[in-house]
């Protein structure tokens, strides 16, 4: 039997290969030697007591984040307390998608691939082969895995089907931090509407929040990015869709939607009133940190954990600034809303070339499972206690100073090998991480998913980047103040004849394919 599995999937992937192939010509990618780690199989027990299970022996494709390997300090202890043998291959990450494509086309898949772009078209394909397991009907047997977020399971679906265990990473993070310190002077509490977020904006500005008598200062400091910048995040609160929204049944861009005008027309007022740095739309993320750490100005919105760094930076600078987080500003209808990321990193997917049965996926599945439990998650991102951390009581830890180089080289490399998030220690100390962890679940409660999330569009895909650009372009040019209204529904008409109308062809048919 197990041999016929074996022609089988050999005849299969013989099958595939051609098509996967051919999405890699012209690639060219270079096969360079990837550095692994390995450690002993646990001892067996000896002297008539019960024989230990055989470790699993799992082969695994892993993305290095840092210039080097870990050391194999706590794998070995991974490996010991899943009864499990790892020999991790560790690719760099810049050339990941080049080492993938490679092990595709010469069939070198090792027991688990960590897939971070789930739309490389060569995965796509292989996936489309039958060359990858389909995992989601297994989730629900396993304690842990069966607790995966619908929504990212949703977001790293193809063709509605699971074909991985996805990396988790926060939905959402978006949010406002501001000066509290700014805030009491001026006589403001923390504003929880559009409204009063302008109100703030516009005391920042004009009252002399810094108390040193001179008009220095401005609310709000932005960059040249639509996305991760101020816009999106001010756009969420206005009603617009996460990149694609329905519109009578069928799916239109964002841009589309009055959420989208209305958010540039605030924009375009901030702008015109001088309540955030008017050289937004050319200024760096950098220079955007500077204009906050420095005293400059006294809002930025982005991802909320950047709270903890705008603050080790500026209170250098003064000592006797405060900062706070804010995630809930209620649009003008009263309503909260934070728009959504896709929640992960891309897969850890189980090819069928490398794993023939059902039985050893379930292994690998519950390799996993056990994997998500809190003393092996806190072992993969905070190290070992006493070592790299220390407990201090309550649920809290502290990292441990004099551990910080032994930390980026036994810990920080793991942090690619988990699958989902669990902990239930948090910083001592440490109130703004604190409550940008807090404030990063309560958006779980308000967020806008992108329902295209899932989708693919051909357009997209060889001119996704230039059509991208236009409607940006045409955003900035509103905001500042070249084009009105009806020049910015010119540019949008000018994306439909330039493909766009093509792209919301093609996202529809294939969202409607899969309902």
């Amino acid at each position: 039997m197990r041999t016929m599995q074996k022609v089988r999937k050999s005849f299969m992937f013989a099958c595939a290969l051609g098509l996967v192939t051919a999405s890699l010509a012209g690639c060219g990618a270079k096969e360079e030697p990837a550095p692994t780690s390995s450690s002993p199989t646990p001892n067996e027990k000896q002297g008539g007591e019960p024989v230990q299970a055989e470790p699993l022996e799992l082969t695994w494709t892993a993305i290095l984040y840092t210039a080097q390997p870990p050391k194999d300090t706590i794998i070995k202890m991974i490996e010991e307390k899943t009864n499990t043998k790892l020999n991790i291959t560790w690719v760099p990450d810049a050339v990941k998608e080049d080492k993938l494509n490679t092990a595709l086309a010469s069939n070198t898949l090792t027991k688990i691939m960590t897939i971070q772009d789930i739309k490389n078209s060569a995965f796509l394909n292989a996936v489309r082969a039958g060359l990858f397991w389909e995992l989601g009907p297994y989730l629900d047997d396993y304690p842990n895995l069966s607790q995966m977020n619908p929504t990212i399971l949703e977001n790293i679906s193809i063709d509605g089907k699971i074909y991985g265990l996805y990396r988790e990473r926060p939905l959402s993070r978006q949010g406002v931090v501001i000066r509290k310190d700014w805030l009491e002077q001026v006589g403001l509490a923390a504003p929880t509407t559009i409204d009063e977020f302008y109100e703030v904006l516009k005391a920042f500005t004009l009252n002399d929040p810094d108390n040193n008598g001179n008009h220095d200062t401005f609310g709000l400091t932005d960059r040249n990015d639509l996305k991760f910048g101020a816009f999106k995040t001010l756009s969420s609160y206005f009603g617009t869709p996460n990149e694609w929204g329905l519109q009578d049944g069928k799916l239109m861009p964002e841009f589309m939607f009055d959420g989208y005008m209305e958010t540039m027309k605030f924009m375009k007022q901030l702008y015109d009133e001088k309540l955030m740095n008017d050289d937004f739309a050319v200024t760096s993320k950098n220079q955007q940190w500077e204009k906050f750490t420095n005293g400059e100005a006294g809002v930025y919105i982005g991802n909320m954990v950047d709270a903890k760094n705008l603050y080790n930076t500026a209170v250098k600078i003064n000592p006797d600034i405060e900062l706070d987080i804010i995630n809930r500003i209620a649009g003008p209808d009263g309503d909260h809303r934070i728009w959504s990321q896709a929640g992960h990193n891309g897969i850890f997917a189980i090819p069928v070339t490398a794993v023939e049965t059902e039985e050893e996926v379930r292994q690998i599945l519950a390799f996993f499972d056990q994997l998500a439990e809190a003393e092996l998650w806190d072992l993969m991102n905070l190290g070992i206690e006493g070592t790299h951390y220390t407990k201090m009581g309550d649920g809290y830890y502290q990292q441990l100073e004099e551990a910080a180089e032994l930390r980026e080289n036994e810990v920080r490399p793991l942090n690619s090998l988990v699958a989902i998030e669990n902990s239930t220690l948090k910083p001592y100390e440490d109130p703004l991480r604190e409550k940008y962890e807090e404030l990063t679940l309560d958006n779980l409660e308000i967020i806008v998913p992108n329902p295209a999330e899932a989708l693919e569009s051909q357009t997209f895909i060889e001119r996704g980047n230039e059509l991208k650009k236009l409607i940006d372009d045409a955003t900035y040019k509103f905001i500042l103040g070249s084009i009105d209204e009806a020049g910015f529904q010119a540019e949008v008409e000018k994306w439909r004849s330039s493909g766009g109308d093509k792209m919301i062809e093609e996202y529809n048919e294939h969202y409607n394919a899969n309902k």
